[in-house]
């Protein structure tokens, strides 16, 4: 049996230099500015939260500049699309809403794919949904919602969503409560679809806290449910979902970045590390309260594994309510 040959002094010498340039490489990360998509128009709750993310986050990364790029379209599809097909040199990050892990399960095929072409960073931040209705509608809580829809289909029948996932909430109070027969609206935008129901056209919205708050105290809408484990602060006279009987109905619309898969690790945890500092802090835990928002953070490990959970949650939910992919 032959002896294997033994690399030669200079080959060994240059093996170690590709190894310590590689290093050396990952460790000047970043040195050009960085990009964070946003999926969703300029101006709405996830746009604002990217800009106040950006504005804190440059300073950490060796004051290279986050730059927001707005690139709309079929329910974050687009932007979405354009990350995940980006190279993964950790200068390409999308922040994205719940949504993104409903698409998967309600659209017949998507350019990408969800869990293999994207590796998560962190969970920015998240909030509570509200069922709302007009102010003077004859219902205050979940149960007496379901009590007027079961007495009067005509009149109370009816529920708007903003988006994939608002539709599934829905459909999911729809499903516990047995009413077969409920129509849905869908709306673009979570403004068309509080003004709407403030006007009387819906039975019910599902929507972003957010988006409701501001009719709800003008006096146009009332919030009739909560879809957080416990009573929100700024919503304190709006009972759970949980507490009116529906059990394990605890869903918030996450804020969450993403970057195209095989980013190397040190990257990731190193973004992981600088959002975490930025969105814990006083400052930003303000500002993310005045969008309905709590900070979550977590590490690059416990989000993978958090969305590929929830994924699973929504796909046995699409099924279960008999939503048919479109």
């Amino acid at each position: 049996m032959p002896i294997p040959s033994r690399p030669s002094p200079a080959s060994r010498l240059a093996a170690l230099l590709l190894a310590a340039c590689a290093t050396v490489a990952h460790a000047a990360f970043p040195d050009k500015p960085i990009r964070l998509v946003v999926p969703y128009a300029a101006g709405g709750g996830t746009d604002a939260i990217a800009r106040h993310l950006a504005q804190r986050l440059g300073p950490r990364l060796d004051n290279q500049p986050v730059l927001v790029d707005n690139r709309t379209g079929a329910d974050g599809i687009i932007g979405t699309e354009y990350v995940a097909k980006s190279p993964p040199d950790g200068y390409t990050y999308v922040l994205v809403v719940t949504a993104h892990l409903v698409n998967p399960y309600i659209k017949k095929k998507l350019p990408f794919d969800t869990l293999e072409d994207l590796v998560g960073v962190t969970r920015v931040a998240q909030s509570p949904m509200v069922f709302a209705a007009k102010a003077d509608a004859p219902y205050s809580n979940p149960q007496e919602l379901a009590a007027a829809i079961r007495k009067d289909l005509k009149a109370y029948g009816s529920y708007g969503s903003s988006d994939s996932m608002t539709r599934l909430v829905g459909a999911m109070f729809n499903q516990k409560q047995h009413l077969a027969d409920v129509t849905h609206i869908a709306y673009r935008g979570g403004a068309p679809l509080v003004a709407d129901t403030a006007a009387g056209n819906l039975g019910f919205a599902v929507t972003t806290l957010l988006s409701a708050k501001p009719l709800i105290e003008a006096g146009r809408l009332k919030a009739i449910g909560i879809t957080s484990g416990t009573r929100s602060p700024l919503l304190p006279s709006a009972p759970t979902m949980v507490e009116s009987g529906m059990k394990d109905f605890e869903i918030y619309i996450t804020y969450s970045i993403y970057a195209p898969a095989k980013t190397p690790r040190e990257i990731l945890e190193r973004m992981q590390h600088e959002v975490a500092a930025v969105v814990k802090s006083p400052e930003m835990v303000e500002i993310l309260a005045q969008q309905a928002a709590v900070p979550v953070a977590n590490s690059v490990t416990e989000f993978n594994a958090q969305s590929r959970s929830e994924a699973k949650f929504w796909e046995k939910l699409v099924k279960d309510t008999g939503i048919v992919p479109e």
